[in-house]
């Protein structure tokens, strides 16, 4: 099913991708940068050219730093200084409307198509600035400025639907969007479609048959979205069991989806009895017919997929799915104020409420705003007592924090809301091993990490952190050397796996060896402490002093794990160089023997 659900959404992509979305020089002026040419600006008066040009270099760098409502403002300025250029225009429209600023985007999105630009957008732009403004008549006229055939056989009649519902015509509502059936990479769009305008229309009975189809068929998708609108059709009219049954299916098949949990924990509590119709305006169908097309675009033009994205939260605001997709494109182009800011307007008793947080939580973390992060979490720990994840959030954040005591507490409290049976507990030891580690409490520490391992099968990072422990601390040598070797076998990729091997080649006295693995290490990590001062040991045992003082001096000024070397070490090793090593004590032949049995075992 997941293979018919992707390609029919390649399928659509295609075909939009193929008529052109942008099919004009808009293209140019999508939401990165602009790029470098020089613009002739065509003022009324000779005089206001350098202004305008001043003013529309002010609006570059912000346009170029994603500072999109200031160039919007700075390149409208341009025009009120008299440039009639018709790349600015173009420009202008499209970040207005990837703003929210749909009403003064239609404004210059209807001069840019007096002058030239043919851009779809520009269709859709004025469309939903007119649906929003009930003015239906002309929203209708709007989108015949597509003039792309296989476009107005596609998409095309789900805007047009919604448009004629709200003029009150049921039956060319419903004829319209009859074209989308006779295609089956769009079928499910049409009965989603065809079952919304039914229910909007109150035709019970034939919304039931339009929302049975996409339950039944399993060929079509079902997303979170229409789960959520067929829900609510369902209980609002008497069939709670029957939504509740398939809600928890979707859960089951997709645990690791925590926003199916909250919509089938908000089905068992929904007092049915009042329940408002969740697409009760046809400019919310409209809405949902926009934001199936801009989903589309998720992933591989971004811009265009948050341009749609403001569009239907314009229709309506109450989208919070599509608020949640709004910020996560925030911040995959960097902007996480803006992203934070749509996360906080998510309403407590919605079903993505819990999801918003956690990633407004991370959205914390990214902005290195730690503190706000760990309070959002606490928060959300209190509205979810019984939740292991936002325990063991917690417990990371403390973590990275340095308040490794207060980490352990929440890692406890997660393992205490983890079954036991559950294989997923191994990540909570694993955790708290590091925890007590980091507090030198190494009994705790030990007993945890054995736990982690054997709940793991011996996964790579926990073979990795326990063998290097060991290691450091002088202890059972042949083991932790053996651990190592395992965990770099299971994942040669891992740059802190490769300085581990390399710093057991080291303890064992193979110095060349370890050069040539721990320059490896510090390719995968260029930036982190621990293995420039590795690095630099091993230089140094092998004669290379020069390049160990470089590396020692790089050590002192890194910006990872600096917290885990020794500054005065490291500045007296820059001065009087080392001693030379001596090689701990192992059985070389056991530990040969041991690697020779887990390659066979693995082969």
């Amino acid at each position: 099913m997941a293979t018919m659900k992707k390609m029919k959404w390649i399928y659509i992509a295609a075909l939009l991708l193929s008529i052109g979305v942008f099919n004009s020089c808009t293209e140019k002026f999508l939401l990165k940068q602009a790029p470098d040419k020089e613009y002739t600006f065509k003022a009324l008066h000779r005089k206001a050219e350098e202004t305008i040009y001043g003013t529309y270099l002010a609006g570059r760098v912000a346009h170029i730093r994603q500072q999109y409502d200031i160039a919007a403002d700075y390149y409208m300025k341009t025009v009120r200084l008299g440039t009639q250029t018709p790349e600015v225009f173009s420009t202008i429209y499209l970040l207005l409307a990837s703003e929210g600023r749909i009403d003064e985007a239609a404004d210059y999105a209807l001069q840019a198509h007096e002058k030239g630009d043919k851009a779809n957008l520009i269709a859709f732009i004025l469309m939903t600035k007119d649906m929003h403004a009930k003015n239906y008549r002309v929203a209708y006229e709007d989108t015949t400025l597509v003039e792309d055939e296989p476009f107005q056989k596609t998409i095309l009649p789900l805007f047009q639907g919604w448009i004629l519902a709200a003029s009150g015509k049921q039956k060319e509502a419903l004829e319209t969007i009859e074209i989308l059936r006779e295609d089956e990479g769009l079928r499910a769009l049409y009965y989603m479609h065809k079952g919304m305008l039914n229910d909007y229309f109150s035709n019970k009975e034939q919304a039931f048959e339009d929302f049975e189809i996409v339950v039944n068929d399993e060929t079509m998708p079902l997303s979170f979205r229409a789960l959520q609108i067929i829900g609510n059709f369902y209980l609002r009219n008497g069939k709670k069991e029957k939504i509740i049954n398939l809600a928890e299916k979707y859960y089951r098949q997709n645990d690791e989806m925590p926003m199916l949990g909250e919509l089938v924990e908000s089905f068992k509590t929904t007092d049915t009895s009042n329940l408002k119709k969740l697409i009760d305006t046809p400019q919310k169908g409209l809405a949902e017919a926009v934001f199936s097309v801009g989903t589309i675009f998720r992933g591989f033009q971004n811009e265009v997929a948050q341009l749609f994205t403001s569009l239907v939260l314009y229709l309506n605001p109450d989208f919070e799915v599509a608020r949640v997709s709004m910020a996560d494109l925030y911040e995959q182009s960097g902007r996480f104020s803006k992203a934070a800011d749509e996360y906080l307007k998510i309403d407590k008793d919605s079903p993505v409420y819990y999801v918003a947080q956690l990633k407004l939580a991370t959205n914390y973390m990214e902005q290195d705003k730690k503190q706000q992060a760990f309070e959002t979490l606490l928060q959300l720990l209190k509205k979810y007592p019984k939740n292991e994840h936002i325990a063991f959030r917690l417990g990371e954040i403390s973590r990275v924090m340095g308040k490794y005591d207060k980490a352990a507490d929440f890692y406890l409290q997660a393992l205490d809301k983890v079954p036991a049976d559950d294989e997923r507990r191994w990540t909570v030891y694993y955790a708290l091993g590091i925890a007590y580690e980091r507090q030198n409490k190494w009994d705790k520490a030990e007993e945890v990490f054995k736990k982690a391992l054997d709940l793991s099968h011996r996964h790579p990072f926990v073979l990795n952190y326990l063998g290097y422990s060991w290691i450091d601390r002088g202890m059972n040598y042949n083991e932790a050397l053996y651990m190592i070797f395992e965990a770099h076998r299971k994942n040669s990729e891992d740059g802190h796996i490769i300085d581990s091997l390399g710093w057991a080649l080291y303890k064992m006295g193979n110095y060349e060896n370890a050069v040539k693995v721990l320059e490896r290490a510090s390719e995968y990590l260029p930036s982190n402490a621990i293995i420039f001062e590795h690095l630099g040991d091993a230089y140094w045992q092998v004669g290379r002093k020069d390049e160990a003082r470089f590396q020692w001096k790089h050590a002192l000024h890194a910006s990872e794990d600096k917290e885990e070397v020794d500054a005065s070490v490291l500045r007296k090793k820059i001065k009087n160089g080392m001693e030379k090593a001596v090689p701990i004590p192992f059985n070389e032949k056991l530990l040969v023997d041991r690697l020779k049995a887990f390659d066979l075992e693995n082969k």
